[in-house]
């Protein structure tokens, strides 16, 4: 197995889901071949795919028009990403196939091709002809794809898009990248954001450690690496990671998290008690997810991810910052394509049953190399619409729900595989690509200059609640009377942190907002209540929202309900996030200073009606007091208690709900002099 395919076939969810497949394939073709083709046969099963094509290509020098032998070149090929050899054998032959329009390609030949195959072997030349570049051919073997009768319809999103490859460079320019290495023997891929800099995998030690069945097929197994940022922007010179961090066989990719503490990472499943390769026959070795403590670039304390099997392969873990989720790939029966991406949380001290993230984000190939930059998810995948091979897509995660899938496009994205990208801002990070060779992965850094993209751009604005009405006749909403001088405040709810407007126009703030998040909006006008709504931004990664603030004027005699004003059970004592609310309420008193008010507090009818009575008088005092030691003159505000008098909802039949209880434990101002 050669480096080139490792990611296919050890790291990309991998021996079993993608062999199988492609085996059962050829099991469709009967031929009779020559000693040097059953030697290639062997070889491939065997997965020895550079040893495979010696024995084909020996087969062809013996006879050239071995047709089964070509197809099989092909495939190979193709295994080891090698697409500019692949292209003209299988145009070769997917010509002579077309031309019979019939499942018997040559009378010769003697090789016989299922519908099925036929299909398989249509969608393996038009992903070469993309990997190539050539485009416009595979828009037209697209359109005699889409005669067969075994055409995957999963999959015409995917190739109907390479007639628009245009579409995927409109932000090129924005872009600048470079790759930070390219050694023609190694390969590198993986990155993961680690202290000043990132860990990364690599087979660039010299040593040759193990062999494969084919003597000629020679491989190095992958360790972990550490670099950092020089002074001068480059990078320092890379330091395999501790002995204790690597075992004998393939380790990574990974991920830290917890502030570097803590890392999730990819290993060759191994016996726990031999420590050898955990194996379901001498061909076939499974992946798995190990967690470990990460100190002085020392991994240790490995445990094993509960859900790991030796019957499939689970990698490519990307880990929460703050440790709560992980999503990983994995080819576990039941998914929707040879890998899906898994979602798992991390509950009472373990994990929770992974969940499939679903057929919006997984496709009938393979989606693999999630990474996390907030609640964005980037990954990897050869079955959305894209440039050829495996490109990088994005989207916004609301829990386990994705949001719009989004191909970042080129130049992270081209025909050849582009994976792995992480991220801490959205503008700069690093992402991997074999686009210079073939058969080696290069480490690349990019940075984005377009101001604003994948962020939503918010116009929030007050307007008089009394002006939202409709027109009687059409029954269309009238525009809204914008309010002047309003003050508008916008908080994301993570951190409480307001957030500044990019500009002011027209009384209207402008907001530039992550995707994903709830953020609470608080306007205020004199001679008007008061007023905070709650927005969630979204999924969509772009785009304009449009955020009215409708607010109540303030006449005697009306009444502002105050939401979020709690206080513990039994209790008149406000809770820190009570005084959020209240803090805007007293704003709200400054800016109209003659302005006189009664505070009514109310509770439900749970309770003793006398023991109600006096418990809401001291809550509504205690509200009082806080306004007090803000600084609000006393003689402005009058506490009542209702008690129980005064139920927005009728409890006394004991048939309400904690809902209902929670409508009628409320606090109330009322104006009583402007």
């Amino acid at each position: 197995m050669t480096q080139s395919i490792l990611k296919y076939t050890l790291l990309l969810s991998l021996t079993i889901v993608l062999v199988l497949p492609i085996q059962a394939q050829y099991a469709n073709l009967k031929y009779v071949g020559s000693s040097s083709e059953k030697k290639g046969d062997i070889e491939m099963a065997n997965e020895s795919y550079m040893a495979a094509i010696k024995y084909y290509k020996y087969a062809l020098q013996e006879d050239s028009t071995n047709t089964s032998a070509t197809l099989k070149l092909a495939r190979c090929y193709r295994r080891v990403n090698d697409n500019l050899k692949a292209e003209p054998l299988l145009r070769e032959f997917i010509g002579q196939l077309y031309q019979s329009k019939g499942a018997q390609v040559s009378a010769d030949s003697g090789l016989y091709v299922s519908d099925s195959t036929k299909a398989f072997l249509y969608y393996e030349f038009i992903e070469a002809l993309a990997s190539n570049k050539k485009y416009d051919e595979a828009s037209y073997w697209y359109e005699r794809y889409k005669e067969l009768n075994h055409a995957n319809p999963e999959q015409f999103a995917r190739l109907e898009a390479y007639a628009q490859y245009t579409d995927f460079y409109k932000d090129q320019k924005y872009y600048s990248v470079s790759h930070l290495s390219n050694a023609p023997d190694r390969s590198d891929f993986g990155p993961a954001y680690y202290k000043d800099g990132f860990l990364f995998v690599s087979d660039r030690h010299e040593k040759v450690i193990v062999r494969s069945k084919a003597k000629e097929n020679r491989m190095d197994y992958f360790d972990i690496y550490y670099t950092s940022k020089r002074p001068d922007g480059g990078f320092v010179t890379p330091k395999l990671v501790s002995k204790k961090a690597n075992s004998m066989y393939h380790e990574g990719p990974l991920c830290a998290y917890l502030n570097g503490s803590k890392v999730a990472l990819t290993r060759n499943s191994l016996n726990e008690k031999k420590k050898v390769l955990r194996r379901e026959s001498d061909q076939v070795n499974t992946l798995s997810i190990y967690f470990a403590e990460l100190e002085d670039n020392v991994i240790q304390n490995v445990t094993s991810f509960p859900y790991n099997s030796s019957e499939y392969n689970n990698a490519y873990p990307a880990v929460a910052e703050d440790g709560s989720f992980m999503i990983y790939s994995s080819d576990q029966p039941g998914g929707y394509g040879l890998s899906d991406l898994y979602i798992t949380y991390w509950k009472n001290d373990g994990w929770t049953e992974p969940k499939n993230l679903g057929p919006e984000i997984n496709t009938s190939e393979r989606d693999v190399f999630p990474s996390l930059n907030g609640n964005i998810l980037y990954f990897a995948s050869n079955g959305h619409p894209g440039l050829g091979g495996l490109d990088v897509y994005k989207t916004v995660l609301n829990g386990d729900k994705v949001g719009t899938i989004k191909n970042v496009g080129a130049p992270v994205n081209s025909n050849k595989d582009d994976f792995g990208l992480i991220t801490k801002t959205g503008k700069q990070g690093y992402f991997v690509s074999n686009r210079r060779n073939e058969l080696n992965d290069v480490i690349y850094s990019y940075e984005y200059t377009k101001k604003n993209d994948d962020k939503l751009i918010a116009f929030v604005y007050a307007v008089d609640s009394s002006y939202q009405q409709t027109d009687s006749v059409t029954n269309e909403e009238l525009p809204y009377k914008v309010l002047s001088n309003a003050s508008i405040n916008v908080v994301d709810t993570r951190l409480n942190s307001f957030l500044a407007p990019i500009e002011v126009r027209n009384d209207t703030f402008i907001y530039v907002l992550d995707t994903g998040v709830e953020y609470s909006v608080i306007a205020a006008k004199q001679q008007y209540f008061t007023r905070k709504m709650t927005y969630l931004s979204g999924s969509e990664l772009n785009g304009e929202l449009d955020w009215p603030i409708p607010l109540d004027s303030m006449e005697v005699g009306k009444t502002m309900v105050l939401h979020d004003i709690l206080y513990d059970f039994d209790k008149a004592t406000l809770r820190d996030s009570s005084k959020f609310q209240l803090n805007y309420l007293i704003v709200m008193l400054q800016d109209n200073p003659t302005m006189k008010a009664e505070l009514h507090s109310h509770t439900d009818s749970r309770g003793s009606e006398s023991y109600n009575q006096r418990l809401s008088q001291r809550r509504a005092q205690s509200v009082v007091d806080y306004m007090v030691n803000a600084g609000i003159n006393e003689d402005r505000l009058v506490p009542v208690g209702f008690g129980e008098s005064k139920p927005i909802i009728d409890c006394s039949d004991g048939d309400c709900t904690e809902a209902n209880h929670q409508l009628n434990r409320r606090t109330e101002l009322l104006v009583t002099d402007l």
